[in-house]
């Protein structure tokens, strides 16, 4: 968090709110982990005529391999789908101004988290909904790394995973 608002200062209006959320969950306790996939988005699945097919699964590529073989939550890989999602429906909103098409973006994104979440909870037998903190924090965590890499690669998209910032922090 700290390195992401140093790169990018206008993420430094919502550090409080951020460091809030980080907090919150560290001081939950311990939560189960397993090896999880570490870079799940839409882009690393495959939609089969039965099924879905994750693929890629050599984790965050500008991570550490130790890192990326450390055990994780369950969790982060649910906010990596649902962050693409959101990504998704805003990345055709980027410079423009139409209200309708942002509430048929939200309403898109909101469809397709509920079934997708419905889905997941069918199963694994666990609803991500039900983790909402948890959640919460691995989305926030994600999209800050969205804002440092739209800065570095697509300046003009940046809009997009500072908004999600912000809506995230608005949920609290």
């Amino acid at each position: 968090l700290d390195a992401a608002s140093h790169e990018v200062p206008d993420l430094g209006r919502f550090v409080d709110g951020a460091r809030a959320v980080f907090d919150k969950v560290a001081s939950a306790g311990p939560v189960p982990v397993q090896r999880v996939h570490g870079d799940l988005h839409l882009g690393q699945a495959l939609r089969a005529p039965d099924r879905w097919i994750v693929i890629d699964f050599e984790g965050e590529p500008g991570a550490p391999l130790e890192e990326r073989r450390t055990p994780d939550c369950t969790v982060r890989d649910v906010a990596g789908i649902l962050r693409s999602l959101d990504y998704a429906a805003q990345h055709t909103l980027v410079g423009v101004e139409d209200r309708q098409r942002r509430f048929r973006a939200r309403e898109w994104y909101d469809r397709n988290l509920d079934a997708f979440c419905t889905g997941y909870a069918e199963v694994s037998d666990t609803d991500p909904r039900e983790t909402d903190a948890l959640l919460r924090a691995y989305a926030l965590d994600k999209a800050i790394y969205e804002v440092v890499y739209e800065s570095r690669n697509r300046p003009g998209w940046i809009g997009v995973p500072l908004g999600a910032v912000e809506r995230i922090l608005a949920l609290g």
